[in-house]
């Protein structure tokens, strides 16, 4: 009986073994990292998005750009079509910033802005443009999206141009497809202009040539990578959006391009 006992006991305890072991919780399975080539797709719909809404807005003023009112008519309706549209203006066909809406940058109004390089696109080949970008006349830096005015002989009449922050962009991406909160999503030109950035400071600012970016040799080596090469990854050290501290940043991008303008979509992801 003893034995048996014994035999007993045995089996109770190497049954308790099991069943706490089959109880454990699994480890829960690592979340795939963000498709930089989705985020970088929803960003360009964005952009589109905006293009959009200015040519569906022009079709619907039908070709009436004769009077002030009927062009604040255009600007005001514009204004309301995407969260990071900044000022819309009209230019007219000797590159002055005639009109612009909203009111708190009117003293802008009347600007010669013939010589910034959208502008002399847009008066050589009365075609739509998507700037670089560059700091307007109203103070801040921007990326321009602008479309022609013709009227209904189809003379042209200028162009209607929005400003955009451009920094309002990532927030939306990175919300929509609910990604971590340790990514971070900007753009860059071919030649290492930033065009897109959560710190709105970056935007505008070359990364091959800027002063910031000096003793960053890694992130510029990176730059010129992804100026040759539409896809890739690899990795730099910089400082973590909205502060000094240096860390280390892993990096996948992909490339959209919107009226001849290319632009390469990086997503970060960095070290804690």
């Amino acid at each position: 009986m003893k034995k048996v006992g014994k035999l007993v006991c045995v089996l109770l305890v190497v049954g308790f073994i099991v069943t706490t072991a089959c109880s454990k919780p699994k480890p829960e399975a690592e979340e795939p990292a963000p498709d930089v080539s989705v985020l970088a797709q929803d960003l360009l719909a964005n952009l589109a998005q905006i293009d959009s809404a200015m040519t569906t807005s022009i079709a619907k003023q039908a070709n009436q750009f004769g009077t002030e009112a009927e062009i604040r008519t255009l600007l005001s309706e514009t204004l309301k079509a995407h969260p990071a549209i900044l000022t819309s203006c009209y230019v007219d066909t000797k590159g002055i910033l005639k009109y612009l809406e909203p009111a708190q940058y009117k003293d802008s109004e009347g600007a010669d802005i013939s010589k910034q390089a959208h502008t002399i696109a847009m008066l050589k080949d009365h075609a739509p443009i998507f700037s670089t970008a560059f700091k307007a006349v109203e103070g801040f830096a921007t990326v321009v999206i602008g479309q022609p005015l013709f009227d209904a002989k189809q003379t042209f009449m200028g162009s209607l141009v929005l400003t955009l922050d451009t920094s309002v962009l990532p927030k939306l991406v990175l919300e929509k497809n609910a990604v971590p909160a340790n990514y971070e999503l900007w753009a860059m030109e071919p030649d290492g202009m930033t065009v897109c950035d959560q710190d709105k400071e970056e935007i505008g600012l070359n990364i091959l040539t800027d002063p910031l970016y000096a003793r960053f040799e890694s992130l510029k080596t990176l730059a010129k990578r992804a100026g040759a090469s539409p896809k890739g990854e690899g990795s730099y050290t910089f400082k973590a959006t909205g502060t000094e501290t240096v860390v280390e940043k892993q990096v996948t991008w992909d490339t959209i391009s919107m009226h001849g303008r290319e632009w390469r979509v990086m997503l970060v992801s960095k070290e804690e």
